[in-house]
């Protein structure tokens, strides 16, 4: 994978890290991998400008670490045999370090940009305490817990798990979780069984303050007790992000220390920065990555790589710029999780190349690794699984990017041994209708297969094929014995991370599709004919129409079009009552801008792949993930536009 820092941008000079932000550590192969926050490099001065690229009093970036005296971060190795280090402000060793853990590391790095000393590394917990809710997605990859009030997304096959496996997660359960922040959201890079279950912590923004008395979220927080002399000031504020240690006594966490979280604290003006984590906010040139605003206006001649797919918000990317003191000005931005999935059997391993080769039905899939790739082991639980454990006939999960033509694994997942159902999840490249489908090189006889919606319901053969398109993100299960029969063909969103769709927020409902807005059902029916709904939802401001293999349709509340993630969309079909808003806007998005250096051109969200949709058999049923906000409307039959999937 080319780095998405430039190399006119290395600096040939030793660089100083700061401990001014997070970074993940997880495991890796012979190298580092994704996930995780950040770490401050400051190369001692300096400053924006000049053929050098990013040149300042800082640099924060994000990486892993392998267990062997080394911290990965995007590319760098940094050496932590002589480092300080501690978890939650205590001493801790480099065999206490984790894969998936969040930490603040300072050191030096050397000329050639790939080697520094770790003087110090501080791990902390993103949040710590009890279960109190857990629902899984009607396919069992991702789940919802509430903790503290938190809403944190565990992904069956991206998230890091020790002491505990996704499968067993239950209400009661005291868990460690390390991760970033996703849309409000926690998304678990790390979930750890927390072997002192009566401390708590929590990261979040001041609320109802009253005094000592706060809430982060619906959380309540008495600081009557607590050490605030991190804070500026050393005094409590509304809306400052702070960490919170303590216990939870009565539903009330008693805290003990009180730091800030604000990661902009502490550094400089013309700073080099880089982070990774989940965009929100996404408005013109302009997004947020774990609270800090970005500008990828084309004045900052920002790259953007996406690996096929557009940017918005929840993409997991990789901002690479400058702060100027309020955002950070993009020199580059990289998309470091991708939607392309495969699982099977290792057929084999080039060391050289560092690339693998799976048996995916009847084909091999080949794919590449490199020093950012995340290795896990759930089989031997090697707690840092290398390239170099890995053997013919392993059982992998890979996840990875489409970069031209050839994959980049962003995770590789070692799994039991019976667990042998091969699966590939791909954009179509093509089919023949009632008979086949080609992913990835990849053909796949479907004539005994069945076939769901994005929603993880039931459709026909036919109304799977009369929504089928090349582009169309799909995921086909053959099942072992593997023989080239799909027994499961399935539509997943194009963009969305598992997780992401299946679960409402507490200000979102389901919407019974047949009670709709009239003008969204004629605005359906007109720029996307023949084609049903698979689910919609609804906040405070707007109304999400997702159709049967995952395109997302937004109207306000009145029922006017807003957006559209399809390119296909009819355009001399627009709503001709919606004069007040743009109903090009949604068709600007174009997900061929990734490489390009206009960061405004990735605004948007366009998969290309998700113009179509089912009829009403897909919202007869309810998949058990939302009954909690449906008020049980989806389940009232049909969506009462189209019948052709009843």
């Amino acid at each position: 994978m080319k780095k998405c820092f430039d190399p006119k941008f290395q600096r040939p000079a030793l660089s100083l890290l700061t401990a001014g932000s997070l970074l993940c550590l997880q495991a890796c192969g012979g190298g580092g991998g994704g996930g995780g926050l950040a770490a401050v490099i400051d190369p001692g001065g300096g400053g924006a400008g000049g053929g050098q690229g990013i040149i300042g009093t800082g640099l924060t970036s994000s990486g892993t670490i392998d267990g062997t005296g080394s911290v990965f971060v995007n590319g760098v190795r940094f050496d932590i045999d002589d480092a300080e280090i501690t978890i939650d402000g205590e001493a801790a060793r480099e065999d206490d370090l984790g894969p998936g853990m969040a930490v603040r590391i300072k050191g030096t790095v050397a000329e050639d940009g790939k080697s520094g000393k770790a003087t110090r590394v501080d791990v902390s917990t993103s949040l710590e305490g009890p279960v109190s809710a857990i629902k899984r997605n009607a396919d069992k990859r991702s789940a919802r817990l509430t903790i503290l009030g938190q809403t944190v997304i565990v992904e069956r096959t991206s998230t890091v798990f020790e002491g505990v496996r996704f499968s067993a997660l239950a209400t009661g359960m005291a868990l460690e979780v390390s991760g970033y922040r996703d849309q409000g959201r926690l998304r678990a890079t790390r979930v750890e069984v927390d072997d002192d279950p009566n401390e708590v912590q929590l990261e979040g923004v001041v609320g109802a303050l009253n005094g000592l008395n706060f809430r982060i979220g619906s959380q309540p927080v008495d600081a009557s007790a607590a050490n605030l002399g991190d804070l500026p000031n050393s005094a409590l504020s509304a809306g400052l992000r702070v960490s919170v240690e303590g216990r939870l006594q009565n539903g009330i966490i008693v805290a003990d220390d009180i730091d800030s979280a604000d990661l902009s604290r502490g550094l400089e003006a013309d700073a080099a920065i880089t982070l990774l984590g989940s965009v929100s906010g996404l408005s013109g040139s302009t997004f947020v990555v774990e609270g800090l605003s970005v500008d990828i206006s084309s004045t900052n001649k920002a790259r953007i790589k996406t690996g096929g797919l557009p940017l918005s918000n929840g993409s997991i990317v990789e901002v690479r710029g400058v702060w100027d003191g309020r955002r950070v000005a993009a020199r580059s931005v990289t998309r470091r999780r991708g939607r392309i999935e495969f699982e099977g059997s290792l057929a084999s391993v080039a060391s050289a190349t560092r690339s693998l080769a799976l048996r995916v039905g009847n084909d091999t899939v080949s794919v590449a690794t490199d020093e950012r790739t995340l290795f896990d082991d759930e089989r031997d639980d090697i707690k840092f699984l290398k390239l170099s454990n890995l053997a013919t006939g392993d059982f992998l999960r890979v996840e990875a990017l489409s970069l031209g033509d050839r994959l980049l694994a962003t995770r590789v997942d070692r799994e039991d041994d019976d667990d042998e159902d091969t699966v590939l999840q791909a954009p179509l490249q093509s089919f023949v209708n009632g008979l086949s489908v080609t992913l990835q090189g990849v053909t796949f006889n479907v004539t005994r297969a069945e076939f769901e919606n994005v929603d993880d319901k039931d459709i026909s053969a036919s109304v799977f094929f009369a929504n089928l398109k090349t582009g169309a993100l799909l995921r086909v299960t053959d099942k072992a014995p593997a023989d080239g029969f799909a027994e499961e063909v399935e539509f997943e969103f194009a963009t969305a991370l598992d997780g992401d769709r299946e679960f409402e927020d507490d200000d979102e409902e389901r919407v019974d599709p047949a009670r709709l807005p009239q003008r969204v059902r004629d605005y359906i029916a007109a720029n996307f004919p023949g084609r049903g709904i698979a689910f919609a939802k609804r906040d405070d401001d707007e109304i999400e129409v997702y159709l049967t293999n995952g395109t997302e349709v937004s109207f306000d509340l009145n029922g006017r079009f807003i957006e559209t993630d399809d390119d296909d969309r009819d355009d001399d079909q627009d709503d001709d009552s919606d004069d007040s808003r743009d109903d090009d806007s949604g068709d600007s998005n174009d997900d061929g801008s990734d490489d390009s250096t206009d960061g405004g051109s990735d605004d948007s969200r366009d998969d290309g792949s998700d113009d179509s949709n089912d009829g009403g058999s897909d919202d007869s049923s309810d998949d058990g993930s939302d009954d909690s906000n449906d008020g049980g409307s989806d389940d009232s039959g049909g969506d009462g536009s189209d019948g052709s999937d009843s």
